[in-house]
């Protein structure tokens, strides 16, 4: 009897420790390596966002932000799933490719790694490149929250990119933007597994989309509701999310390292490594090409509809898929 008990007295003892030691070291086995060091630039930086009152070539009215460079149009270069892989070349050849851009919307996976390096890495490209000093709108991807127990976003990225405050008080980035045409809609889908933020979120994504009046809406997230990678699919975020957002005249998301489009779904990719597409039949338009895009909303437009899509290649520059929207 006493070595049966201390039996299971030693098993115990064994089995917390190795407990323990798993909790302690989730992060260096299955999490990020140690963060590498960088010597160079400051981390004190914020990006120009639309929160405040006072946005470089935008002014506050009562219809929403006026572009006053080209008030006859508002034209946002999207971006998505760059993983620091563009550089201060890059961003400058995409100024020169669309010189007219207003604002520049990036879907997630900006960074590689949810570590002040890759911060580091992100502010030496973009402030030294020719789309310096544009309007950001951002949502975190997957690879800006830290891994293991707890994801997180670092404080760098709240301090980075201050963007407008929100009704909704859920932890990451939900917010909309209101243009004279167009309300931009931007929801951090890293914190959907919970039930609880699934309702939240859901209710206020349709009040936005409600009152939004003769607006166009769209709608920007990082984990898309129909997937273009094989192996990608993500069912919380379909279930929840794809009957409302198939109201919307637009919805934008990443993840998938792919180009894809179902109206009023899209799926871009700027710079991520190409993974193996689903059947391109289920879609309206595919391509495994590293890709970006631009938004346009024009006063005059050049057909029925003034909200138009363009995608084009990244290697070369080349309109590879064109989608005027109608307004739901």
């Amino acid at each position: 009897m006493r070595r049966r008990i201390i039996k299971i007295v030693i098993s115990t003892l064994l089995l917390a420790a190795g407990v323990i030691t798993c909790v302690v070291r989730w992060q260096a086995w299955f999490g990020m390596p140690d963060e590498p060091v960088w010597t160079g630039d400051s981390l004190a930086y914020t990006f120009p966002t639309f929160r405040g009152d006072s946005v470089y070539g935008f002014v506050a009215t009562p219809q929403g932000w006026q572009d006053t460079i080209t008030p006859e149009s508002l034209d946002i270069l999207v971006l998505g799933d760059v993983h620091n892989r563009l550089n201060r070349a890059d961003y400058d050849s995409l100024a020169a490719r669309v010189p007219q851009i207003d604002a520049v919307a990036q879907v997630g996976d900006w960074l590689d790694r949810g570590q002040k390096y890759y911060y580091q890495l992100l502010l030496r490209e973009w402030t030294a490149g020719a789309l310096y000093g544009k309007p950001v709108i951002n949502t975190p991807g997957n690879h800006e929250y830290t891994k293991g127990f707890h994801k997180t976003l670092l404080n760098e990225w709240h301090e980075w990119f201050p963007q407008p405050s929100d009704e909704l008080a859920v932890p990451g980035v939900f917010y909309h933007i209101d243009f004279p045409q167009l309300r931009f809609i931007v929801m951090d889908t890293n914190p959907i597994d919970l039930l609880v933020y699934r309702t939240r979120v859901l209710t206020w994504l349709r009040g936005l989309m409600s009152t939004a009046g003769d607006r166009y809406v769209v709608v920007m997230m990082h984990h898309p509701v129909l997937s273009a990678g094989k192996g990608r699919f993500n069912p919380t975020i379909y279930t929840t999310f794809r009957y409302a957002l198939g109201q919307t005249d637009l919805a934008i998301a990443g993840h998938d390292h792919s180009y894809m489009r179902r109206t009023p779904f899209v799926v871009v990719n700027a710079a991520g490594r190409s993974k193996p597409q689903r059947d391109s039949a289920h879609f309206e338009f595919a391509s495994p090409e590293p890709v970006y895009s631009v938004l346009s909303v024009r006063r005059s437009p050049v057909s029925s509809s003034p909200l138009q899509f363009r995608t084009y290649r990244m290697s070369d520059g080349a309109l590879i898929d064109s989608l005027y929207v109608d307004h739901h």
